[in-house]
Formats: structure tokens, C-alpha cells, sequence
């Protein structure tokens, strides 16, 4: 690879991640969105199911990416997941595989490393880097705002990935008319931002 200082960080536009997201989970519909109701009651009235992404089956089954589990790699290399150069392998912190409380963190991490395998393959393969310690390294040599430029795009797979937009939008009007109900229309009125941005999408 070339001299690291001079490294630039390939350019991804929102909706090129936004695309590449929507395209992955529609191409392996078997791992979700899987919709998730509250049990033998039912929802309630104006409640939308949670919707779960099978992100772990996705990685493993679909992918056919090995999901390693590695001893204190947070504590040694402060990630929960890297996604290896041969881009075959993503290593995961042992104890958040194994710890059912930290779950949601990495599935959120492992759609992280997904994100750099389809919007940086040629990047990671070039890199051949083949453990944490590499990867460390090259972090350390690059400019920091280039490193930036590395993991906002997977940071943004991630969370469309595993957050489909039609769920969102049926969550936020379940919630807008929750509050409604409860007579927080004034509050509606006077704060549209977030309908905006959640409308946009």
C-alpha cells in the first residue's frame, strides 16, 4: 500500500450507503427484517411490532463470513468487530459474543464490518491487513480526518441496514400519534424537524 500519511478515504454519498443497504436486505430477505409482536396479548392500538434485522445470520449464512470470537479485543484494540483483509473473517470481542446484554451492540457492529465489505472491499483488500495489529497500525499512520471518512460510511450502512425506512416511518406516526392521544399536539406543532428528517428518508 502507499505511504499511509498520504492515504485518501474513497467517497461515498448518503445515498449510494443508503442504496447498498436497502439492496443487501432485499437480496437476502431469509434474515429479516423479522417483525417481532409483544407475545399472546397482541399490540395495543397505534403500536407497530419491533422489526429485527438477522444481521448475525446474514454475516454467517449468506455471506459466508466467518465470525471469529477473539479474548479482550475490545480491551486491546477498542473495537468490538474488524473486518479482516482477507475479507472472509470478521473478529468479534468474545464477551460481547457471548453476553446476551451486549447483543444489540454487536449486531450493530458486525453490520459496521458488513458496510466496509460492500463499500470497501478494494480498500480492505489492498490493505491485507491480517489482524488487529495491523489495522491498529494503519489507523495510527493515516490522517485522522481520512480515517474519518473510512467509518462514517459503515457507521451509516449499519444503521440503515438495520433499520429498514418502512418500519421507522410506521414507528414515528405510531409515536406521533401516541403523543397526540396524550395531548402533545402543541409540541408536534412547534418541533417539526424530526418529522421532516424522518419523512426525507
Amino acid at each position: 500500500m502507499t505511504d499511509p500519511r498520504k492515504f485518501k478515504a474513497p467517497y461515498n454519498p448518503k445515498e449510494r450507503i443508503w442504496q447498498e443497504a436497502d439492496r443487501l436486505r432485499a437480496a437476502y430477505p431469509a434474515a429479516g427484517p423479522l417483525r417481532v409482536g409483544r407475545g399472546e396479548g397482541g399490540q395495543r392500538p397505534g403500536e407497530v411490532s419491533s422489526c429485527i434485522v438477522q444481521v448475525l445470520d446474514l454475516a454467517e449464512f449468506d455471506l459466508g463470513l466467518e465470525l471469529v470470537p477473539k479474548m479482550n479485543l475490545r480491551r486491546a484494540g477498542d473495537i468490538d468487530a474488524l473486518l479482516l483483509g482477507d475479507l472472509k473473517t470478521i473478529v468479534v470481542d468474545r464477551d460481547a459474543f457471548m453476553d446476551r446484554r451486549a447483543e444489540n451492540r454487536l449486531r450493530f457492529s458486525v453490520a459496521h464490518e458488513i458496510g466496509h465489505l460492500i463499500l470497501h472491499c478494494e480498500f480492505c483488500r489492498n490493505l491485507r491487513h491480517a489482524n488487529v495489529a495491523a489495522w491498529r497500525q494503519f489507523i495510527k499512520d493515516i490522517p485522522e480526518r481520512e480515517y474519518g471518512w473510512v467509518e462514517w460510511p459503515a457507521y451509516e450502512f449499519a444503521g440503515r441496514l438495520l433499520v429498514p425506512p418502512e418500519p421507522l416511518r410506521e414507528a414515528f406516526q405510531a409515536a406521533i400519534q401516541s403523543a397526540q392521544a396524550a395531548g402533545y399536539s402543541d409540541w408536534l406543532a412547534a418541533d417539526t424537524t424530526a418529522n421532516e428528517s424522518c419523512c426525507a428518508m
